[in-house]
This record gives C-alpha cells, structure tokens and sequence, in this order.
C-alpha cells in the first residue's frame, strides 16, 4: 500500500497528477438530480432562494432605467449598475419594520449601519473592492443577486432575455402578446408605485455612488420590495405571471401549466390543512394520494408524488451512506481497514439488528420474506432513520428502502412511465432499479443482498460520482480513499431531503396576500380558489 496518500487534507496519489484538496460537496450518492428535474418542472420559473416576487417587477424596471438613463452596451457597466441597486435595497431593508429577511446583501448592509458613523454610506466600496473584485462586499458573486439567483428563473419565465448579439447583457421583454404577462409590463407597474421624487433619489445615488441614512429612509415605502401595495396593477401581474403557461414565450401545441395546477393543488389544500402547514406536507399529501384527485391521476400531483418517491430513496442511500461512514470512523478512525472484512462486518451488524428487531428469525431469510413481513410506513421508518446513527441508520434506511418498494409495487410501472415521458430519470433513479435489478436479486438471501448492495451501491457508487464530479479539477467530494483493497475514512455526510421550491411558492403567496402569514386562505385566496372550481 503507498505511504502518505493523504497529508494536510490532500492527496498525493499519482495518478491525479496535482494535489487534491478534499471539499464537502453534495449529493454524494448522485442520487438527487432526479428530484431536481422534477420540482423544476412543477415549479419553472421559481427557484429555492428567491424568497421576494417582487424582485421580478424591480429588476424589470431596473432593466427599463438602465437602457434609459445608461445604455451602455458593455456588461461591466450594466452589473455596476445593478450591484448598487442592489446594494441600496439591501440598505433600505434595515428601515423596513417587521419581517424583512429574504433580501440578498441584508446581513452586510446590517454591519455597514452598525458600523457606519458618518450616516453616508458610499456604494461603490460595498459593492467592489479596489482592485474590482467582490469578495467581501453586500454580495460575492459578480453579477450580484440579480446573476447568481435571478437571470435564470426571470427568463424561464419570459420576463427578460439576452439583448440581441451582446452576451451578458440583459433586457426586460417586450409587450408584444397581451397572452402574457412581460418585462415591460412589470416595469410599468412597478413605476406606478413608486413617486418620481424616491425614483430620481433612487436612480441618482446608482449614478453618483453614494447615499445617506436620510435618504434611504425616504425611499420608503416605494423601494420596500417585502411589500406588494394591494389592489395595484403591480400586485395583479405578478399574481398573473404565476397563474399563466409554464413557459410564455415557446411556442407549443399543449403548453405545459405545471406551476398553475400545482398553485390550484396547494391552495386546495390550504383550505382546509393549513395549521401546523409546511412545504413537506403538501408533497406527503400528494404522495399519500398516489399522485391521484378522486380517485383519478393527476399530471401534476402525480408529479409531487414522483418527486417524493425519488426523495425517500435518496434519503434511504444517504441514511445507509452516513451509517457505512460513521461505523468506518467508529472503528479504526484514520486508520486503514481491509475493505472486504468492513463490508462483511457491517452487513452481519445489520442482520444482528433486524433479527433483534424482530423483522427476520435467521440471516439466510430472503429479501422477498423480509418485505412480505413489513407493514410500517415510510414516513415512520424516516423518522427512525433520521435519528439513529451508525450501525442502526444503516438497517433503518434498508428497511426505508424495502417498504418504499412494498408500498408502491403496484405503481411502479407507472411512475417508470412517468418518468420517461417527462425526461425525469436520471442516473440511479428508483423505480427503474425496483422494477429491474431488485426484481431479480430480491430472493437472494438478506446477507448476500446487503453485502453486494453495500458494496456496489453505497461504497463504489460514491467512488464513481466523486470521480466523476472531479472533471480534470484539483477539488475532491470524496468521503474514503480506497487503495489495494483498503478503505480509510475522510468525512461524512448527512441524509436529508431536497428543498422543492414550494416554500418560496408560500412566501410569494403571502407577499400577494393570498396566503395569510399562517398559511389560511385569504379572501382573495378563496376567490381564487372558487374560480378552479374548488370552493
């Protein structure tokens, strides 16, 4: 075995050729882009950091200024630009009272007013340092908020776009098709809530790059962007934008409306559900239901029910993963193990704990006895698996797996089909799996099942993703080294679900005032709902 593989958190190993730095990384097993593929289709134009709709309406108007009062084709000039707006939000949001989180740049701009004596805050130096890098400014990213969280969503959901020949450049649409709801649209809007005299103060301190407590109080309430002023034009476009085609500016036979039936779903069951409501309840919900209203798929439904199948199996690899790693640590630390003894050690711990259990009588029963037996539910065993560590999440997060497969046997056909009409399935994706490699290896033994799952599916599978994510680079996600047969413990990594965009969904409601701040339905939201046909 080759001395001194790993030495101040890098690798040595040869064949990289540089030094390998070890960072934490996500997704270990490559099991989730299955449910992002999914909650992206359901939610599009949403994502899981953008907890303010009305960003949407300001960077349409601020696109709107900036061909006006700037115009300038260079990129550079135009990410100035939004960076200080962005910035004075940021600043503006400390003066906001009550609930004022969700603003990017917020945390900084705090620090900036703690710290501020002279009350004049100067916004080229909170958003670029000397030599033009960002690093420790409002915001990292060089594009600011606007790039790292916006661009893509916005133009997904057809309210911006590229300008025509200049890469890195961005406009608002034009109102070309009252169909849909555009740039232009939300940039006029947007400027009929705002009086001329906070615009010009706005728009003069972007120009002059400097704006005092004074004024940045006075933009008040216009530039508040956690308040939607009701019944405006304002408030009706953005509610409209949610509720239209997934997609406005393709051109489609039958235009997808994921996100609209899915809004019509949750309000549905707000109605009656909301106390003790989070994100999660809603895709249990649907997951319950099998995907079906009345008794009768439903696309979308059947969507979060597709979603939440790929989250318990990827919750239930993950839970075995961070048992496989935490046993490793537990037992030699640092330290070298010869791979295949760990694998058997921890495959005849586990029969241990289903026999103590009470869910198998001897180690030689098959996998198939084994399901025959079960009659918890997922969530039940979630729980288990959630809490436990080592050598008991292990056999809790098998035992996930297994009744996942029990308890959806008669649907796997079709969320498979499912998945291959939406383009859904990626790599590992489980109903494939069930419906292939399970069907033939479930009347194996549990002890050759464990074993050669534990090997294949948990410790070389990881190995092959971390390789994979490595692409050339000098950053490694791995967790293990394995070398001539050894294994030796780097880090771990906890089992948990993926965010599905539904919470921002909530808090882009409650900033319309559909949904209340706990979560019952407003009288617009009744109305709304009345209008799908739900009262």
């Amino acid at each position: 075995m080759a001395e001194k593989v790993i030495r101040n958190n890098q690798s040595l190993a040869p064949f990289f050729g540089e030094r390998l730095s070890f960072i934490r990384g996500l997704d270990p097993l490559g099991l989730q882009n299955t449910s992002d593929a999914t909650f992206s289709m359901l939610l599009p134009g949403l994502n899981n950091v953008t907890g303010r709709i009305r960003y949407y309406s300001f960077y349409c108007w601020l696109l709107d200024e900036y061909s006006k009062k700037n115009g300038s084709t260079n990129p550079e000039e135009q990410k100035v630009f939004i960076r200080r707006a962005e910035y004075m939000i940021a600043l503006i949001s400390q003066f906001i009272p009550g609930d004022a989180s969700n603003i990017p740049g917020s945390n900084y701009a705090n620090k900036e007013l703690q710290s501020n004596s002279t009350k004049i805050y100067d916004l080229q130096e909170g958003t670029f340092k000397s030599d033009g890098s960002t690093a420790e400014t409002y915001w990292n990213y060089s594009f600011g908020a606007f790039g790292q969280y916006y661009i893509g969503s916005m133009r997904d959901i057809g309210i911006i776009s590229n300008r025509e020949n200049q890469a890195g450049l961005y406009v608002r649409t034009n109102s070309q098709d009252e169909n849909f709801v555009s740039g232009e649209m939300l940039a006029k809007a947007f400027n009929e809530n705002i009086s001329s005299t906070t615009k010009e103060t706005f728009l003069k301190s972007i120009k002059s790059g400097e704006i005092t407590e004074e004024e940045l109080k006075s933009l008040l309430p216009d530039f508040d962007l956690t308040l939607i002023v009701a019944n405006t034009k304002e408030q009706s476009l953005l509610l409209e934008l949610l509720f239209q085609k997934d997609f406005p500016l393709r051109i489609e036979e039958e235009p997808s409306t994921f996100r609209k039936e899915t809004l019509k779903h949750l309000l549905g069951y707000l109605k009656n559900q909301y106390e003790n409501f989070s994100d999660r309840a809603f895709v249990y919900y649907a997951y319950n239901k099998r995907g079906k209203l009345n008794e009768v798929q439903d696309t979308t439904l059947m969507g979060w029910y597709y979603y939440q199948f790929n989250e318990y199996w990827h919750f239930a690899n993950t839970s075995i993963f961070n048992g496989t790693l935490s046993h490793l640590e537990n037992t030699v630390g640092p330290n070298w193990q010869p791979l295949k003894s760990f694998v058997e050690d921890i495959t005849q711990q586990v029969l241990d704990v289903f026999i103590g259990e009470g869910w198998i009588d001897t180690e030689q029963e098959s996998v198939t006895s084994l399901i025959g037996k079960l009659d918890d539910t997922e969530y039940s065993l979630l729980e288990e698996a959630s809490k436990s560590s080592g050598i008991q999440k292990i056999a809790h997060g098998f035992m996930l797996f297994f009744t996942q497969y029990k308890n959806n046997n008669d649907e796997l056909i079709s969320l498979r089909e499912y998945s291959e009409a939406n383009n859904l399935g990626k790599d590992g994706e489980p109903s494939t799996y069930f419906l292939t490699q399970f069907n033939v290896k479930k009347e194996q033994s549990l002890k050759q099942y464990l074993f050669e799952y534990l090997y294949q599916n948990i410790i070389y599978r990881h190995q092959y993703v971390a390789f994979r994510k490595i692409r050339g680079g000098t950053l490694s996600t791995q967790k293990f080294i394995i070398e001539e047969h050894h294994i030796r413990y780097l880090g771990n990594f906890d089992a948990g679900f993926t965010g599905p965009r539904l919470g921002n969904l909530i808090k882009y409601m409650q900033d319309l005032g559909i949904i209340s701040p706990n979560y019952s339905l407003s009288d617009t939201g009744l109305s709304l709902l009345k209008g799908f046909g739900n009262d």
